[in-house]
């Protein structure tokens, strides 16, 4: 090593010194308080040089501004010798190429031959950060997941409460409706009342549907035929100053719940058309996609390899800045003003897609527009089956006159409204608080023509006490009442039932529309393993 006078060939001189630094992973520099004297390979890589000599004789402020080094400067100024190493800080490196590098040194100040000098290690942290930086976006993930699984926990609980509450609004609208003595000005007030409650019902199916408890029933449809029966509805909603452009011709099976579907495109259309003015263009694209690499999802999921079925929503709208992108499928976060939107369609699109296994993820600038690319499982094309057309069901002509059934809901209002509307179409309601009520007046007064049952109850709950009535009478019709998904009942493995599931909140019209349809497919009395009541 040559340059800068003695102290280059006295460290040449210590063949072993110049060893053991010469093998060091890490960069090492020595310097007397003006200049460099030593660099080792390491050092000469990592500050960008082409030989020592390039470092050589440089001010070590060249490279590294270490205000950590000022008091080994001081200590070498004023001759004094350490006690101990300074610790490690963190500082960047400023390469002779003008790259920057993350750096940590640890200075240390030694005597040799009577002059205080300092033997700077350098250590590239460059991975080690951006290791530390993954972790803690993971850390975050994950934390973000909880907490939403925790507003999603909330949000169904809430929107379960609401539901009942709103059964009971419409419920009594809907006798007010039908009382002919009601005068027709209150029944003006009646219908606001009614709407009004259907309005927070449908607000809280979007809770539902974002916390993934929201009512489903997936089956294999096209991806294709769907996204293009939309078209009328989304046309309308875009108005004639937006276009309007579909490319959808493949035909691509996916496990979904049309509806859901439907709902999905009709809430990213609304999306786009407030983020639209006149001569905006929404373009709906579906088609198959192959990911050889994968990808990432909006929510930090990593996207497996393979195939994906593909809705891809782009507008030509203002665009979002990233802060915004990042808050867009976040509960009740909206850039609307108040009153124009409840910050749950995003959320509830994105509910949708991860309750059937699929990836969403978005893109957007200021200005230039946003992308919502929607991936879905692909599946056979064997497994797209068309439904028969069936013909129309014959009209059931009137509802057995008496006929029992046993209500079941731990809410007393939502009981009363329960038992007014099957009174009001001719059944015999009995009421119980929970299973273990209504078990107890099955084993007293009998088994009931028809069970209608809340699904979430404490102590036995309806699943519960479906089992257990099935097992006695495998054929009784039970219909469940809930504001949850029919997952509740998936989870349990039970097997399906007559009268399936009646969504929270419900007409008086409806519920016993619906009890009269599961009492007119009811088998023979024979086969219940026992006497049935009238």
């Amino acid at each position: 090593m040559t340059g800068s006078g003695g102290s280059l060939d006295r460290w040449d001189r210590d063949e072993r010194y110049q060893q053991l630094v010469e093998l060091a992973p890490d960069g090492i520099l020595v310097h007397d308080g003006e200049r460099i004297v030593l660099a080792n390979a390491a050092a000469v890589l990592l500050a960008g040089a082409a030989s020592r000599e390039e470092l050589a004789g440089l001010p070590i402020d060249a490279i590294l501004h270490p205000p950590y080094l000022k008091s080994v400067q001081l200590q070498l100024t004023n001759g004094i010798c350490p006690a101990g190493d300074a610790p490690p800080v963190r500082d960047t490196l400023h390469r002779l190429d003008g790259a920057e590098v993350e750096v940590e040194v640890r200075a240390v100040a030694f005597v040799d031959h009577g002059r205080l000098s300092a033997h700077l290690i350098i250590r590239d942290i460059t991975e080690r950060l951006a290791a530390e930086e993954t972790a803690r976006q993971m850390e975050e993930r994950v934390r973000q997941a909880q907490r939403l699984e925790t507003v999603g926990a909330l949000a169904g609980g809430v929107a379960h409460e609401v539901n009942n509450m709103m059964g009971v609004v419409v419920g009594i609208g809907g006798f007010l409706l039908q009382d002919e003595r009601l005068p027709e000005d209150c029944l003006v007030d009646v219908r606001k009342v009614v709407h009004a409650a259907e309005r927070a019902a449908a607000v809280s199916r979007q809770l539902l549907t974002f916390s993934r408890r929201a009512p489903h029933q997936p089956r294999v449809v096209d991806l294709c035929d769907v996204v293009l029966g939309t078209e009328p509805v989304v046309r309308r909603l875009l108005g004639e100053e937006r276009m309007l452009t579909i490319e959808a011709c493949a035909v691509l099976p996916v496990w979904i719940d049309p509806t859901q579907l439907e709902q999905v495109v009709v809430n990213l259309a609304l999306n786009a058309r407030d983020a639209m003015g006149a001569g905006g263009v929404l373009t709906l694209l579906a088609a198959e996609q192959a990911l050889p690499h994968g990808a990432t999802a909006a929510d930090g999921a990593a996207i497996p390899p393979g195939a994906y079925a593909t809705l891809v929503v782009r507008d030509t709208g203002v665009g979002m800045d990233a802060e915004t992108r990042g808050r867009v499928f976040e509960p009740f976060f909206t850039t609307k003003p108040i009153g124009q939107g409840t910050g749950l369609g995003l959320p509830a699109v994105e509910g949708v897609i991860r309750q059937h296994n699929g990836f969403i993820t978005v893109e957007s600038e200021p200005w230039v527009g946003t992308t919502f690319t929607l991936r879905l499982p692909i599946l056979p094309i064997s497994e797209l089956v068309e439904e028969p057309d069936l013909p129309p069901r014959p009209a059931v002509d009137a509802t057995p006159t008496g006929a029992t059934v046993l209500v079941v809901d731990d809410e007393a209002a939502v009981r009363d409204i329960v038992a007014r509307s099957l009174t009001r179409g001719g059944f015999r309601p009995m009421l119980a608080a929970d299973g273990g009520e209504a078990l107890e007046l099955v084993d007293r007064d009998g088994p009931p023509r028809l069970v209608i049952t809340d699904v979430m109850m404490p102590g036995i709950g309806g699943a519960e006490l479906a089992r257990r009535l099935k097992a006695r009478w495998p054929a009784m019709p039970i219909i469940f009442m809930s504001g949850y998904s029919a997952d509740e009942l998936e989870l349990q493995n039970l097997p399906g039932f007559e009268g399936g599931l009646l969504e929270k909140p419900f007409s008086p019209d409806d519920l016993v529309a619906r009890a009269t349809a599961a009492l007119s497919r009811r088998e023979s009395p024979e086969r219940h393993g026992g006497p049935i009541r009238p």
